[in-house]
């Protein structure tokens, strides 16, 4: 546009090349022959008004033109910032959900956003993927602790389940006890309150015999102290203490100190070192018969261990159940070949005695409980030696 404008204001716009060389010519005419001039005015030419008129023609729409194209860049340039603040305020709002975002999880805010390059923002998002990684591997660190922590306590849970059980079982036996004892307390009073009452009848007939003439008869005194004297028997019985038992060793060092319904089954017992299973089998078949036993329950320990745990406990209480009056309960306990002989010798007693003091604690009933050991054995298993630390604890019927 303004190249044009340019030629428009160029003196030799719109003239031929004839009527510039005339022009020129004239021009260098006049300047020779007028001596006396002092300056001569150029040959006018006569198109000038028309080129005029053309000038200003292309000026007005040149400036139009420029007006118009001005106006589209204005408004091309308010429509561009409304778009940059409408952008503007999108990332400025996504900024701030990110990092909230990243708060939530303890990552740091981003910070100058839009203005990083982009290894910067490549740089900050693989740091932010290792934090993340490392968050991840300590949050399944926690989870695999925390499923270790509720299985130990589901486990002691367990345990102590079947230790209240156990406990509730011996309290109902004490409570039945408890009863029964009751009971017998009140036929006592029941004893006492009839010898006083025939007391009182006693008394009251002295007094009215007194009150008589004559006396009772013989027979009659006789008889009233013969009934007092009966009362006070059974008044006597029943409040007299029973003599302690004998006392007798739970656990027996020798043959000699066990109960002899037990000899046979422990002399059985021990003849059979060095058996063959089949043997074994077939000699624990025959004591039912031979010895009126049978086996109960087979207990077993850790190794260097005679303790017992809640579990066993519950089931060794189990197995005592339905136990025939005046029975014999005989614990034997064994230890493995590994180790010194004395020590599995003391290892296997204090295993059988451990387990004949709950036997004893458990039973309901007047059976008696003796334990014994037969030390190191190879018996349960020849390759295993753990399997030969239990204790066998067997029923022997009264004849």
């Amino acid at each position: 546009m303004l190249f044009i404008f340019f030629f428009q204001k160029s003196p030799f716009a719109w003239t031929t090349p004839e009527k510039s060389i005339t022009s020129r010519r004239v021009s260098e005419d006049q300047t020779h022959h007028n001596d006396n001039a002092t300056t001569v005015a150029p040959m006018s030419v006569e198109p000038k008004s028309g080129i005029s008129a053309t000038l200003i023609l292309s000026v007005v729409v040149a400036l139009l033109v420029g007006f118009m194209i001005a106006m589209n860049l204005n408004q091309k340039k308010k429509v561009d910032q409304t778009d940059l603040y409408a952008a503007q305020a999108e990332l400025a709002s996504r900024t701030a959900t990110v990092n909230a975002e990243r708060a939530r999880q303890g990552l740091p805010p981003l910070e100058g956003v839009g203005t990083d390059s982009p290894e910067q923002i490549a740089a900050r998002l693989t740091k932010d993927a290792a934090t993340l990684a490392n968050f991840s591997d300590r949050f399944r660190s926690l989870l695999t602790e925390k499923d270790t922590i509720i299985a130990d306590k589901n486990a002691n849970l367990l345990v102590s389940e079947q230790a209240r059980q156990a406990l509730s079982s011996q309290l109902g036996k004490l409570q039945n006890q408890l009863e029964k004892a009751l009971a017998d307390g009140a036929g006592s009073e029941s004893l006492r309150a009839q010898l006083n009452e025939a007391r009182n009848n006693a008394s009251m007939m002295q007094e009215r015999l007194a009150s008589y003439s004559n006396r009772p008869t013989q027979e009659d005194m006789a008889m009233a102290k013969a009934r007092i004297a009966e009362l006070e028997a059974q008044l006597a019985a029943k409040n007299a203490v029973p003599p302690p038992p004998a006392p007798r060793k739970l656990f027996a060092e020798s043959v000699n100190e066990l109960y002899p319904m037990a000899h046979g089954l422990f002399q059985g017992l021990n003849e059979l070192e060095d058996k063959a299973d089949l043997e074994i089998s077939a000699a624990y078949n025959r004591f039912a018969t031979q010895y009126r036993a049978s086996f109960l329950k087979e207990i077993r320990f850790p190794t260097g261990s005679s303790q017992l745990n809640p579990a066993d406990k519950l089931a060794l209480g189990d197995a005592l159940n339905n136990l025939p009056e005046g029975a014999m309960i005989l614990v034997v306990g064994y230890a493995s070949t590994t180790g010194a002989a004395d020590s599995n010798r003391q290892l296997s007693s204090d295993r059988a005695t451990t387990v004949a003091s709950n036997v004893e604690m458990a039973k309901s009933g007047n059976q008696v409980v003796q334990a014994v050991f037969l030390g190191q054995t190879k018996r349960f298993s020849s390759r295993i030696p753990e399997r030969n630390q239990v204790c066998e604890v067997w029923q022997i019927n009264p004849q």
